[in-house]
């Protein structure tokens, strides 16, 4: 009888888990949402609240506060990028410029760059002034991507033997490029072509490594 007890307790206790795990994962989408649609300002308690369908008590219980919500929206989409990146970078069963090409991508990719998302990432970015931390959650490019970036370009380089290459310089030129791709299509997302800007990533990839691409 103790077994069972004991079993239905931790059923009842793994339902609870999966509960406040989806109220969680409710109220980030929600936040994100309200971000999108009314702006950084505009994400007041008030409309979290009506885009989650949720009480003002359930926000307190998960985050505590508005603030500690957007937090982790910002901190919740910087995972999101750099879980997809990195599974682009990390696949060894690919040559280098492989992998920057993946890299790329995944960068201009519908699963990463989405009109709500990108929206976000630069209403993130607009309050860094006033809220600096934020900044490790939107900043251009973590650290870890650029030194992936550079890892790629110098490995590309000792393959071509490529003379006067300088692969901080050609990392940095790739993630300015990315960055003006994200800024391109936050202000022309109608009109934005993935393949064309995926060429354009390329051609310019071809310019420092020609041997590879």
């Amino acid at each position: 009888m103790q077994v069972a007890n004991d079993e239905q307790s931790e059923k009842v206790q793994n339902a609870r888990e999966t509960g406040k795990s989806k109220n969680r994962r409710h109220l980030l989408d929600s936040a994100a949402n309200a971000i999108f649609k009314f702006g950084f300002r505009g994400a007041t308690i008030a409309a979290i609240q009506q885009e989650s369908g949720l009480s003002r008590g359930m926000i307190n219980l998960h985050f505590e506060t508005k603030e500690n919500l957007l937090l982790a929206v910002a901190e919740d989409l910087s995972q999101h990028y750099h879980t997809r990146w990195t599974r682009a970078a990390n696949d060894k069963s690919l040559p280098a410029a492989e992998r920057l090409r993946a890299i790329i991508q995944v960068d201009l990719s519908p699963e990463v760059l989405t009109a709500r998302d990108v929206a976000i990432w630069f209403a993130f970015r607009s309050e860094v002034t006033s809220n600096p931390e934020y900044r490790q959650f939107i900043d251009s490019r973590d650290a870890g991507f650029r030194e992936t970036i550079i890892d790629i370009c110098q490995t590309l380089i000792d393959e071509g033997a490529y003379e006067n290459a300088n692969a901080v310089l050609a990392a940095n030129s790739f993630v300015a490029l990315l960055e003006g791709m994200w800024t391109d299509f936050h202000l022309h997302s109608a009109e934005f072509d993935r393949q064309k800007a995926e060429s354009a990533c390329i051609y310019v990839a071809r310019s420092f490594f020609p041997d590879h691409f």
